[in-house]
């Protein structure tokens, strides 16, 4: 490697020449944790570099663009990152996921595919999607990802995903969401915002593959509007906030604020080892700004949860069921996993 400019440039053996920066920011905290989960707000990350919310005008910018988000989910050792604002195509997270490869220096990052696909037309407005990558080597998926939606914009946008770490076998319950944006009507979007929350809601209630829950994602809501308040009176807890009281993830008219969060209920919340927000987009300056948001980042040590019947008397009479693959045990009514956690 050599330093040109303040920049490190890798030379591989392809030829290829991947840039690689040195961090203009402060490294966030999240504690000892075995698993570091990344959410990013990509600002209309699109190949459709003809579309009229392309947030890219050249095949340049769009290369350039994709080294920078790369870099950013390298710096932060990111083991499953949450992505929203790309485009609605199967292979759109691909090329982030080639680029993060090349700078770590080994193939170990992949991408969940959802078979999604949008017309690409030229002056018009190109749809989105949210998604996954992750490291193979650390998680795996279990299952597929599946939506609070049925239907086309929100089934794209608003996704939920079980991951297992695969050193230790425990698993979590991970959504990613982009809710409605605020516009110009009556209420601004407030009524799709609240109808993503209860939607969103609703869907966590029914996923039985593991009861810890983190949701991450632009929900376009600061943490005192209702859209938040239900999700936290649904039971689950602001981990940026938690950690940091003072922590944004955007600026609008100078304005620092939060709108893209990290929310947990209570058994996920006693597996986080810590969350903060990576001011790269709102403090690194023009040749790190790849997005209008900054990355939220999140620590996790599964299994640290003590809810459940660890210490319970097990009795001839409690149900066993398989489901999905998966032992599950009815105890006095309730519903526990295999290390007995509850479940509902």
């Amino acid at each position: 490697m050599k330093r040109i400019n303040g920049f490190l440039i890798a030379i591989l053996v392809s030829c290829a020449q991947v840039w690689a920066w040195t961090n203009p920011v402060s490294m966030p905290d999240v504690g000892d944790a075995r698993i570091r989960v990344v959410g990013q707000n990509v600002q209309n990350y699109l190949s459709n570099l003809e579309a009229s919310n392309s947030s890219c005008a050249t095949q340049s910018d769009f290369e350039a663009k994709t080294n920078k988000i790369a870099n950013a989910f390298i710096a932060l050792k990111a083991d499953i990152v949450t992505i929203c604002e790309v485009q609605e195509d199967d292979e759109i997270l691909g090329y982030i996921t080639e680029e993060m490869n090349q700078l770590y220096g080994e193939n170990v990052y992949t991408y969940i595919t959802d078979n999604m696909r949008s017309i690409a037309q030229s002056g018009k407005y190109q749809n989105l999607k949210a998604g996954y990558i992750y490291r193979k080597d650390k998680v795996t998926p279990q299952g597929s990802s599946t939506s609070p939606y049925s239907k086309f914009p929100y089934k794209a946008r608003m996704r939920i995903q079980t991951f297992k770490e695969n050193s230790t076998g425990e698993r979590f319950v991970l959504s990613i969401n982009h809710f409605k944006a605020k516009d110009s009507s009556y209420d601004q979007g407030e009524a799709t915002r609240l109808e993503n929350a209860s939607n969103l809601i609703s869907a966590l209630k029914n996923i039985i593959s593991d009861p810890d829950i983190l949701i991450m994602g632009d929900l376009n809501a600061y943490s005192d509007e209702q859209p938040i308040l239900n999700l936290m009176e649904a039971g689950y807890e602001e981990q940026l906030l938690r950690y940091d009281p003072q922590a944004y993830s955007y600026i609008y008219e100078g304005q620092k604020g939060l709108i893209d969060h990290a929310m947990a209920n209570s058994t996920m919340a006693d597996q986080i080892t810590g969350a903060q927000v990576y001011h790269i987009n709102t403090g690194g300056g023009y040749y790190y700004k790849y997005s209008d948001h900054d990355a939220c980042v999140v620590g996790l040590n599964l299994g640290k949860s003590t809810t459940g019947i660890e210490n319970s008397t097990m009795t001839k009479e409690n149900k066993k069921m398989i489901i999905n693959g998966q032992l599950y045990i009815e105890y006095n009514g309730r519903i526990y996993d295999s290390f007995g956690r509850l479940i509902q």
